[in-house]
């Protein structure tokens, strides 16, 4: 920290719960951090995680000066709880929420930043998948990733239709009056405080170039990733009936079905708007739809199975969610 500086602008929230999972590293996080293009002297890092956690990252970080702070908070907590631990503790004015199992690219800083002091109340932007393994076809986790993440691209102009709690900033002032929900476990909270944002009538950016590149397998996507997205499907529907295609719940065992041939449809045309910010020409973007519909059935397949699991034990699947 220079004198220059007495509090710092922005703070970056890192939970260490994916890491407690192997899903990820908080410390390369932290690395990826160190790359950004926004002055570091601005920017303050939070970690939250066990005790057992804390006690190593203290120990790998205590000669980082670059940043104005580096904190490290250890709880027994989940995934929510930790960023809203770390969001009680933080100084900066600006909250940019990323994840342990993620890397966000070199413009992520300055864009949420940009955003907001845009004016505002929070700013969401794209997710792409980055596969340790490579492979003959580098593109497939792009359409992965869009099947995953690229509900959030709304339409040339308009705001983001959700954002991903492992990408995202707040105004600080928004955030202490609409936090995340602890109740849930690990599930369903960003979508509930995206909902009260809308409904408080706040301002949400799409910022398409606030990017992060988070691990990725496809045995993790299709066993674990999707599954769970079908446990909080399932689960959002019974919280909030009036939102996320709701009326569904009332096709009992034929629901799952239903939506999975629902989101297979609203797959495609997401791809085009996922791909479109990425610069993708169009005849490039059309030439991949074949991946998208057969890469959509496989994950779509999966969150049936999930809802399908739920119907069964519900209980079974919470826990899953909870360690996934």
């Amino acid at each position: 920290m220079t004198d220059l500086h007495k509090r710092p602008v922005v703070s970056v929230l890192i939970e260490g719960y994916n890491d407690s999972l192997d899903l990820g590293s908080a410390l390369e996080t932290v690395k990826s951090i160190t790359d950004q293009t926004y002055c570091l002297e601005q920017v303050e890092i939070i970690l939250t995680g066990s005790e057992a956690q804390a006690a190593r990252w203290r120990e790998a970080l205590a000669g980082e000066r670059r940043f104005f702070a580096v904190k490290v908070i250890g709880a027994d907590a989940h995934y929510y709880r930790f960023k809203n631990l770390a969001a009680e503790a933080a100084n900066g004015d600006i909250l940019a929420f990323t994840d342990s199992d993620t890397l966000p690219e070199r413009g992520w800083l300055e864009a949420i930043v940009r955003g907001i002091d845009g004016g505002a109340a929070a700013v969401a932007g794209l997710t792409l998948f980055r596969s340790e393994k490579g492979g003959r076809l580098p593109n497939l986790p792009t359409v992965a990733a869009s099947i995953s993440w690229g509900f959030i691209v709304g339409n040339p102009g308009s705001p983001p239709r959700g954002f991903l709690s492992h990408n995202v900033g707040f105004r600080r002032s928004v955030f202490e009056l609409i936090r995340y929900r602890e109740d849930l476990g690990r599930t369903c909270a960003g979508s509930i405080l995206y909902g009260e944002l809308i409904r408080n009538g706040l301002s949400i950016r799409f910022q398409p170039d606030q990017r992060v590149q988070h691990v990725f397998t496809w045995r993790w996507w299709l066993k674990r990733l999707h599954v769970r997205f079908g446990y909080e499907v399932f689960l959002l529907r019974r919280l909030n009936p009036s939102a996320s295609y709701g009326w569904t719940r009332k096709l009992g065992f034929v629901e799952p079905l239903a939506t999975m041939a629902w989101h297979i449809l609203l797959d495609v045309p997401q791809w085009f708007r996922f791909s479109r910010q990425l610069g993708w020409s169009w005849p490039h973007r059309a030439a991949y739809v074949p991946c998208v519909c057969l890469i959509s059935l496989g994950a779509r397949s999966a969150e049936a199975c999930g809802m399908y699991s739920t119907i069964l034990d519900a209980e079974r699947m919470r826990r899953f969610a909870l360690s996934n």
